[in-house]
């Protein structure tokens, strides 16, 4: 089994992907690059069992409809500061991880910089031979790797860009030591982890998109089942399950 991560960013330079070999009952990174073209990530995706992408795949569908209908008759809804905090800002899943499971709040899709990710995400989806399900189902699943960092008891803030190396080395040895044993890393690849938070973000998708594999994901609530295929799921691992991936 190959499970992938992508952290996805607007542009190639900052985008990272990984691949892990789970074959023989062992995990062993096989590929950990930077700069990634669309064209690699279509393949990525198209090749491996499970993908997890480090993005949102879709937008709330308040939002989303209330667009539609503004760009047909220049209307806009009266109550959109007024209605509940996820029906323009934030999607279900977003609300879902912030109130019910106490993690940091996702960025917006519809008001924030994240926006431009998810644009490419919907533009890779649709150039794979099948439709993708947003609600994770299917061979690609959302994932947050802040959330996930939390779940398996690892520092989750503090560890992004040049002026955090330090922090983040610190983070890549815990994580280090928290899957020692089982899941074999090569020194460039760890070295490339220090250096680079979208290579570390791109391991974490595949470790979560291993979780989603397993079933070791908080499961979407009943209620939310029908709005997770319009507006995406983020995949939250569940608590302290890092060492369960192996089996």
């Amino acid at each position: 089994m190959i499970t992938a991560g992508v952290d996805l960013s607007s542009q190639d330079q900052n985008t990272g992907i990984c691949a892990i070999d789970w074959s023989n009952d062992e995990a062993t990174v096989v590929d950990l690059e930077l700069k990634v073209a669309d064209r690699a990530i279509v393949d990525l995706i198209a090749s491996a069992d499970k993908v997890g992408i480090d993005s949102p795949l879709g937008w709330p569908i308040a939002f989303a409809e209330a667009v539609a209908v503004h760009s047909k008759s220049g209307t806009w809804p009266a109550d959109y500061r007024h209605g509940q905090t996820f029906d323009f800002r934030l999607r279900r899943t977003d609300y879902w991880i912030w109130k019910d499971l106490d993690l940091p709040q996702p960025l917006s899709v519809s008001t924030d910089r994240i926006a431009l990710p998810a644009m490419r995400a919907a533009a890779l989806l649709s150039a794979l031979t099948e439709r993708v399900p947003l609600d994770g189902s299917g061979v690609v699943v959302e994932v947050y790797p802040a959330a996930a960092l939390n779940r398996w008891g690892l520092p989750s803030r503090g560890y992004k860009g040049q002026h955090n190396h330090e922090a983040r080395s610190a983070l890549v040895s815990e994580f280090r030591a928290a899957t020692d044993g089982w899941l074999t890393v090569s020194s460039p690849h760890e070295e490339l982890c220090r250096s680079s938070d979208d290579a570390f973000d791109a391991l974490i998708a595949a470790l979560v998109a291993r979780a989603a594999e397993k079933a070791l994901i908080e499961p979407i609530p009943p209620e939310h089942r029908a709005v997770a295929l319009r507006e995406g799921w983020v995949a939250v691992p569940l608590l302290d399950s890092l060492s369960e991936l192996r089996f």
